[in-house]
């Protein structure tokens, strides 16, 4: 009897694993939408896109998985993309093995990395199509909700890349808890609420000793730029007309304020500024101080930086901390303010991708060995909401005339615009 019994136990096994496998390895289909200017009018790319933009290109795209890798294929009505051995992945919320015993920063870890952008752009020789007009193909998770991604098309035109095509999509849903749950360890239902749908994180205070100790601080002076304006160039100048209030200014200063406004990201993906986002941006108005620590970070054991910026609020007594860290220094361009853009930028959080990266980069990008983090606290020390506040996060390179100059900039919300900028001059 207890053979039979093993028999059939043995049986069953083999049948679940051999459908979880089948699971794995199914097609999932997905609609593709298209939005036209009417349906979009604050769309940041109007003026510096095509001249024969495709308002209806794409109709629809499926999605097959294999480990942690899949194929994508994107149809449109007369050709088709497909994308092979895409590290999928890296594109699902990653809790960090040093921060996973502490349940508050493993869900401020999974809320940052999801309401947080991560674009990546693929060149000629990592996707295959027959439309000769494509260049490059950027495969976006945007930062509204789980399943909200999206497509566009670029075509080479006198040296520039310029999108000619763009459509949104929603990522099959079983198949993201899937993923989740082997990327994780752990149920998707866990989380599954504020991923879908933003729910505010309860403010306390953070164990940083858990994800880095503190060897010794860097001595270093200091000193505020922002009454100076920003290099409207690249994305700044497209989004600039997402910036709501104030209508005309010429410092970042000026932007330092609770009344700034910003147009705000809704689905599927769009920017709207009929619904402004407000911001608590007074609260960066006055520099007080500038800390530069050596760390050793829990996540990779290696030695970096930290960064603490400490500020005072434009007209009442709050105070607040801004920290980026888990640093190499060593890794930011050298470059000329002028093209402040081009330098090194991620979103607040802990172990996020960048906001945007090359194929390359997000496949060595492994979030659950990347050490960086950020954050924001309050006078009491609490975390701090960043998108409440209106940073996205740093932007950070050396200066090109002085090796000894870092310079520290702010993302606004959504990256709109440039609201802070600071240079650090390290003595060692």
């Amino acid at each position: 009897m207890m053979r039979i019994f093993f028999f059939f136990f043995i049986c069953f096994l083999l049948f679940s694993c051999q459908n979880k496998d089948e699971l794995k390895n199914e097609l999932y289909r997905f609609d593709i939408r298209n939005l036209t200017d009417v349906e979009y009018p604050d769309n940041p790319d109007i003026g510096f896109r095509s001249k024969d933009y495709e308002f209806n290109y794409f109709t629809s795209g499926e999605v097959k998985i294999k480990d942690d890798e899949c194929n994508f294929v994107f149809y449109s009505t007369s050709d088709s993309i497909t994308i092979y051995d895409y590290p999928i992945s890296e594109f699902i919320p990653t809790i960090p093995e040093a921060i996973k015993p502490d349940e508050y920063l493993s869900y401020l870890s999974l809320i940052n990395q999801e309401w947080n952008r991560n674009q990546v752009k693929l060149n000629t020789t990592e996707f295959n199509t027959e439309n000769n007009r494509v260049s490059s193909v950027d495969l976006a998770r945007n930062c509204l909700n789980a399943y909200l991604w999206e497509i566009i098309l670029f075509e080479n035109k006198e040296g520039k890349e310029i999108p000619f095509a763009h459509g949104w999509f929603n990522f099959p849903q079983s198949l993201y808890a899937e993923l989740f749950e082997k990327r994780n360890g752990i149920p998707f239902e866990h989380y599954k609420i504020p991923l879908e749908n933003w729910v505010d994180p309860q403010c306390k205070q953070l164990a940083l000793n858990t994800f880095r100790k503190i060897i010794r601080t860097v001595p270093i002076q200091y000193e505020d730029r922002s009454d100076t304006m920003y290099p409207l160039t690249h994305a700044r100048l497209k989004k600039y007309k997402e910036i709501i209030y104030p209508k005309s200014f010429t410092s970042m200063r000026e932007l330092q304020s609770d009344s700034t406004l910003f147009a705000t990201f809704s689905p599927p993906g769009i920017y709207s500024k009929l619904d402004p986002r407000t911001t608590e941006l007074g609260r960066i108005h006055k520099l007080s101080s500038v800390e530069l620590n050596e760390i050793i970070s829990s996540t990779s054991g290696d030695t970096l930086h930290e960064i603490i910026l400490t500020f005072n609020d434009r007209s009442t007594d709050k105070i607040t901390d801004i920290t980026f860290g888990g640093l190499d220094l060593s890794k930011f361009p050298v470059l000329s303010p002028m093209h402040a853009n081009k330098a090194w930028k991620s979103s607040m959080g802990f172990s996020n991708h960048s906001f945007y990266e090359s194929l390359e980069e997000f496949r060595n990008h492994k979030t659950k060995e990347n050490p960086y983090y950020a954050y924001m606290r309050d006078e009491e020390k609490n975390w701090l909401d960043s998108h409440k506040v209106g940073i996205d996060g740093p932007l950070i390179h050396w200066d090109d005339e002085d090796s000894s100059k870092l310079h520290i900039w702010f993302l606004s919300f959504e990256r709109h615009a440039l609201v802070g900028h600071y240079i650090i001059k390290i003595k060692e």
